[in-house]
C-alpha cells in the first residue's frame, strides 16, 4: 500500500510539472513539450470576423495553427507583399495588421472575412 501511495504522489507531481513547464495548446491548456523549436508558441491572437466567427491564431516558428468553426489548420508561413500569410495547399490566412481573412485556395472564396483582432 505504501508503494502505491508513493507512486501516486510521483504521478501527481509529474502532472503538476507538466502543467507548469509544458507548452500550451491554442486554447491555453497544457501540452507536453516535443522538444523542438518548431512547436514553440510565439504568440496567440484572437479575431472576431463577419458573422461572429471567432478565429484563434497561434504563431510558432515558420507556421501557425488557425482555429475557427471547430476546425484546426496548421499553415506554413508564406511570403506576402504587404501582409502576413500562412498557407497550405487548401487555405491561406492573410493579415495586413488591420483586417484579416481566410481564403480557400482551391476555389478562391473567402472562408471567413472582415476579421479584426480582439486580444
Amino acid at each position: 500500500m505504501r508503494q502505491f501511495a508513493a507512486l501516486l504522489r510521483v504521478g501527481v507531481c509529474q502532472v503538476a510539472l507538466l502543467a507548469v513547464s509544458g507548452s500550451a495548446f491554442a486554447d491555453g491548456g497544457p501540452m507536453a513539450s516535443r522538444g523542438t523549436n518548431r512547436d514553440q508558441v510565439l504568440g496567440q491572437v484572437v479575431f472576431r470576423c463577419m458573422g461572429g466567427v471567432r478565429v484563434q491564431v497561434t504563431q510558432m516558428p515558420g507556421r501557425a495553427r488557425v482555429q475557427f468553426a471547430g476546425r484546426s489548420l496548421v499553415l506554413n508561413l508564406a511570403n506576402g507583399a504587404d501582409n502576413v500569410q500562412y498557407r497550405n495547399a487548401q487555405f491561406a490566412w492573410v493579415s495586413n495588421g488591420k483586417v484579416s481573412y481566410m481564403k480557400n485556395m482551391r476555389n478562391g472564396q473567402l472562408t471567413v472575412s472582415g476579421c479584426t483582432q480582439v486580444k
